[in-house]
């Protein structure tokens, strides 16, 4: 089986070759498989990375959800792998930080606890049908998805799920994974 580091390198580069127009086209469809899932749709409190580069894109959806009266939590990172989740009202609030992101200040009054999440998007740069994730390294969201029981949904490109990733005992599996071709029930029974 091929390293984490190298299917990182080698499925980074692949998605930093798509178009802006191919990311938002792929990505509006992803959001739309998102928003029609009955999990979403009974979320209370939905956590969401806010993209960067060619993620896939979620600017928009976090703006519909807002729009539609979801309490919506984005990530702000603390350093050395750590992070939590802040309630955001507008994406005004989105402000260049460190890593490259794109996070509200920090205000330790509207931080999420992890308990209170029902649903967590999860970024990555690669996948498989059994739920394992590779992320950038950082460890971000191995670490605060282990402190939650919120469901967790990986979003990725249809050419970011592969047959099969290498994973630690220490990385949290995906119970859903999104690409604009299909949903992967990774853990569960679709709902």
């Amino acid at each position: 089986m091929v390293d984490k580091k190298h299917l990182r390198q080698k499925l980074r580069n692949q998605r930093n070759q798509l178009t802006k127009g191919e990311v938002q086209t792929r990505s509006a469809t992803i959001i739309a498989r998102i928003m029609a899932l009955d999990v979403y749709q009974h979320a209370q409190i939905v956590a969401c990375y806010v993209s960067v580069g060619c993620e896939v894109d979620t600017r928009a959806f976090l703006d519909w959800a807002l729009v539609a009266g979801k309490q919506i939590a984005v990530p702000v990172t603390l350093g050395e792998g750590c992070m939590v989740f802040q309630r955001l009202v507008d994406l005004t609030e989105l402000q260049p930080a460190q890593l490259g992101l794109l996070e509200p200040r920090l205000d330790t009054k509207n931080v999420v606890s992890p308990q209170m999440l029902d649903l967590v998007f999860v970024p990555g740069v690669v996948f498989d049908r059994q739920g394992h994730r590779i992320g950038t390294g950082g460890g971000y969201y191995d670490r605060f998805l282990a402190c939650t029981q919120a469901m967790r949904v990986g979003l990725a490109y249809d050419f970011q799920l592969i047959d099969a990733v290498p994973f630690d005992v220490h990385d949290v599996v995906m119970d859903i994974i999104v690409t604009e071709r299909e949903v992967v029930w990774c853990r569960i029974q679709e709902r």
